[in-house]
């Protein structure tokens, strides 16, 4: 359930403001057309639970949009693809990151998105976008990275102030996004696998000028980092990647109340 309602929350955004977001003039023939089968996509969905969804669970709920999904969009692969390089095309162009200049913190690679589906189900209505599935897949990763303090900053960081994906390299089948937060970089990879993307590769790099970089503890076996609270209602915010937070100091002998 945890893995579900992570996965959800931060994706949810980046399939609106990437996939069909609110009118706008200039539309291409690919993105009217992405967005009138999305429409039946969402009706069919919303229609069925409308009477089914209090008798279900959130994976069985994620899971037959997961199946509708494929019914309306399963044949539509060239389309999806159409629509993914226009995405791409979209996205500011990142600096190149400089090596040299910079430490590895952490690495991973084949993240999964955190969406425990029965049956091996792809949850396509999130992944068949490059952006929603490195945002998934890192925010995946970091909730096993770090300490569950400094992951459940992420709601407080989410409501203040967004992130927002750059691109490194366009390449529909294996593009590379960049997420900066202040001196910290998140290089993430993904892969095209037909009519969806998983994560092959991510990376947390800082400065060297900020000292050498202790990775971060991974919570003890057991301990489940809380699920962050929902972004603000007002606008669909960018996810935004936690700090470690250093451990607290206990308090020395003869000190104030």
């Amino acid at each position: 359930m945890r893995k579900v309602l992570l996965g959800l929350v931060m994706a949810a955004w980046v399939v609106m403001a990437a996939g069909c977001g609110e009118p706008s003039t200039g539309k291409s023939a690919t993105e009217k057309k992405f967005e009138d089968l999305y429409k039946q996509y969402s009706a069919r969905f919303h229609e069925k639970m409308t009477t089914d969804a209090e008798k279900m669970t959130a994976e069985q709920i994620t899971a037959e949009a997961t199946r509708i999904w494929d019914d309306v969009f399963g044949s539509q692969k060239d389309l999806l693809r159409q629509r993914v390089e226009e995405i791409l095309a979209d996205l500011d162009t990142a600096a190149p990151v400089n090596e040299n200049d910079c430490v590895e913190v952490a690495s991973g690679s084949r993240v999964e998105p955190g969406l425990d589906l029965s049956q091996g189900a792809i949850p396509k209505q999130f992944l068949w976008n490059p952006v929603a599935a490195a945002q998934m897949g890192l925010n995946n990763w970091l909730s096993r990275l770090l300490q569950p303090k400094s992951f459940g900053l992420r709601s407080v960081l989410l409501a203040n102030a967004g992130l927002f994906w750059e691109v490194l390299d366009r390449n529909v089948d294996h593009p590379r996004l960049l997420l900066r937060q202040g001196p910290m970089l998140y290089v993430v990879e993904v892969s095209r696998q037909g009519d969806y993307y998983q994560m092959e590769k991510v990376r947390w790099l800082r400065p060297k000028s900020m000292g050498p970089a202790t990775p971060p503890k991974e919570p003890p076996e057991g301990v489940i980092p809380p699920s962050p609270a929902p972004p603000p209602t007002v606008e669909p915010t960018p996810a935004v990647i936690p700090l470690p937070v250093p451990p607290e100091k206990p308090a020395g002998k003869g000190s104030g109340g």
